[in-house]
C-alpha cells in the first residue's frame, strides 16, 4: 500500500511539472510561415526609383500564437531607416476567419483624421485640424464588404487598433491581435482572405494611401498570397 501511494505522489508530481511546461509550449508555438515572396519585385508603378528602398518589397510572412494574441510578422527585402515612407502607404492583409472576411491594414506613422466638427463650424476651414492620437505605427483590424462602381470600392468597419512595430534592422513589420478581437477561437482557421479586393491580385499588398479604398491592378506596388492556413491551439 505505501509502495502504491508513493508511486501516485510521483505521478501527480511529474504532472504539476509537465502541465506549466506543456500550457507555456502552447502559449509560445513556433511562428507559422504562411506566405512567401520573390524579393526585387516591388515598385511596379515607377513611383519611385528603382534604387530608393521604399519598404514595400514583400518577401515572406508569419503568423505565431503567443497565448491569447496572434502575432503578423511580413518581412521585406528592404527598408528605409524611417520603416518605410510614413502616412502616404499602407500594407493590407486580408484574411479569412473560419470564412468570415477581415482585413488589416498597417502603416508605420499615423497622424489621425480630419477634426470634422471644428470643419463644421467653420474654425478649420483648411481641413488642417486632426483629432486621435499621433502613432509611431498603427495597424487597425476591419470587416470590409465591397462595392462595385467600375472599381472595386471598399467599405470598412474598424474593429480595433493596434500598435505596429517597423524594424529596419530585421525588415520586418510586426503587430499583434487578440483572439477575441478576431472572433478566433481553439480551432479556428486563419486562412487567405480579402474578399472583393482579392480579385485585383491585393490580398496582401502594398499600396499607395488614394489608393486603399479604391484598388485597381495597378495601384499595386508589390502583392503576395497566403498560400498556408494557420488554426488556433
Amino acid at each position: 500500500m505505501k509502495r502504491i501511494t508513493t508511486l501516485l505522489v510521483m505521478m501527480a508530481l511529474v504532472a504539476a511539472i509537465a502541465g506549466p511546461a506543456d500550457a507555456k509550449k502552447k502559449a509560445s508555438a513556433k511562428p507559422v510561415q504562411v506566405f512567401e515572396d520573390p524579393s526585387g519585385d516591388a515598385n511596379s508603378l515607377g513611383t519611385l526609383p528603382a534604387s530608393v528602398p521604399g519598404g514595400f518589397d514583400l518577401v515572406s510572412g508569419t503568423i505565431q500564437q503567443k497565448g491569447k494574441e496572434l502575432e503578423f510578422v511580413v518581412t521585406h527585402g528592404d527598408m528605409p531607416p524611417t520603416g518605410s515612407i510614413g502616412e502616404g502607404f499602407r500594407l493590407i492583409w486580408g484574411v479569412a476567419v473560419d470564412g468570415t472576411q477581415y482585413e488589416m491594414t498597417i502603416k508605420s506613422f499615423d497622424i489621425g483624421k480630419p477634426d470634422v466638427i471644428a470643419s463644421a463650424m467653420g474654425q478649420d476651414p483648411n481641413g488642417e485640424e486632426r483629432v486621435g492620437q499621433v502613432y509611431q505605427g498603427v495597424a487597425r483590424f476591419e470587416e470590409c464588404g465591397t462595392i462595385s462602381l467600375g472599381i472595386n470600392w471598399s467599405q470598412c468597419t474598424a474593429l480595433g487598433y493596434y500598435e505596429a512595430i517597423f524594424d529596419p534592422a530585421t525588415m520586418t513589420a510586426t503587430w499583434s491581435i487578440p483572439l477575441g478581437d478576431m472572433k478566433a477561437k481553439k480551432g479556428s482557421e486563419i486562412a487567405g482572405g480579402g474578399g472583393g479586393r482579392a480579385t485585383t491580385g491585393c490580398q496582401i499588398c502594398w499600396v499607395p494611401q488614394y489608393a486603399e479604398r479604391s484598388l485597381t491592378p495597378n495601384s499595386i506596388i508589390d502583392a503576395a498570397t497566403q498560400t498556408i492556413t494557420f488554426k488556433v491551439r
